[in-house]
């Protein structure tokens, strides 16, 4: 049951110890910060390789062991540092204010989000719908489009806790469809590559293919083991896809631009991050949006607020 009982052990009879120290040493700064200057006496001698030591320990018990410092330290660097990723701070502060507030992962802008009472004109609808793969009811009134990510923790949260889909079906029937789109979001390792494996499976055949294949990634997936990219050569063979076709498609990026394009549809809409889901009344143009993955009473309520 427990990886290291032995580790463990010397940590929770040192947590007290560290504690004291911890209070001692916040104590100490506070003192010489206010100006305040420190001389012991001759008699009394300062280890500093000693003092490291404690410090160190403390920082360890806050992330469960050295061995996680290290690894968290050590992604910090290459986050912080990876001059192809000047946006890393901020998909790092999105991640950490997403525990703040139940499930979301956007940090919200003023500004950014529209109201209920925001309306697209007629060509605006046409121009969403026209690259949705719609599963349900496409006349519906109703239609939610999940701006999502398949390795997005959060977004599986969404689809296998939430249930999105299967939860819009059971309480509003035909009245409200669904359709899953694709942004870039934080940009997990195989966020790309999944979103262009479906897009180019939709290139092959359709909009069935597409949803398919979007949901035997997510049915394969779960927190903490996302679906394997090496495995999803496996799913266009299921979906009887030309798999000659289908890995040309992917390997040459042939759908990179249909991916960039509904991330920036999700960017417009306020979604930086994900998932992020629009709600929209096709008949009177009214829509609004749900940014992170909240309980399903949060879309019950919006729905009502544009019905």
């Amino acid at each position: 049951m427990f990886d290291k009982p032995e580790a463990s052990y010397k940590i929770s009879h040192l947590t007290p110890v560290l504690l004291i120290i911890s209070i001692a040493l916040n104590v100490l700064s506070v003192y010489l910060l206010m100006g305040n200057s420190l001389t012991l006496p001759e008699s009394i001698s300062l280890d500093p390789v000693g003092v490291k030591r404690a410090f160190l320990e403390i920082e360890y018990a806050k992330v469960g062991g050295k061995d996680n410092y290290e690894i968290m330290t050590a992604a910090q660097k290459l986050s912080v540092n990876d001059p192809q990723n000047p946006s890393n701070i901020k998909a790092m502060k999105q991640y950490v204010d997403s525990f703040a507030s139940g499930w979301k992962t956007t940090t919200q802008v003023k500004g950014d989000t529209p109201s209920v009472t925001a309306s697209f004109t007629p060509d605006q609808v046409a121009a969403i719908l026209s690259g949705a793969a719609i599963e349900g009811n496409k006349s519906a009134e109703i239609i939610a489009i999940e701006y999502s990510d398949m390795e997005c923790p959060f977004c599986i949260k969404q689809y296998s806790d939430t249930k999105i889909q299967a939860s819009l079906i059971a309480q509003y029937g035909d009245k409200v469809a669904f359709a899953f789109k694709n942004s870039r979001g934080v940009n997990h390792p195989g966020t790309e590559v999944k979103a262009l494996s479906i897009l180019c499976a939709k290139k092959l055949g359709g909009d069935e293919a597409y949803a398919k294949f979007y949901h035997a990634i997510m049915d394969g997936t779960s927190q903490g083991n996302v679906y394997p990219v090496s495995k999803l050569g496996d799913i266009a063979k299921n979906l009887k896809l030309d798999q000659t076709k289908w890995q040309s498609c992917v390997d040459s990026k042939a759908t990179l631009a249909q991916f960039e394009a509904e991330s920036a549809e999700a960017q417009k809409l306020g979604l930086d991050g994900t998932p992020g889901t629009l709600l929209l009344n096709i008949k009177t143009g009214k829509y609004t949006t749900v940014e992170g993955a909240y309980p399903f009473t949060s879309f019950t309520e919006k729905i009502t607020s544009i019905q």
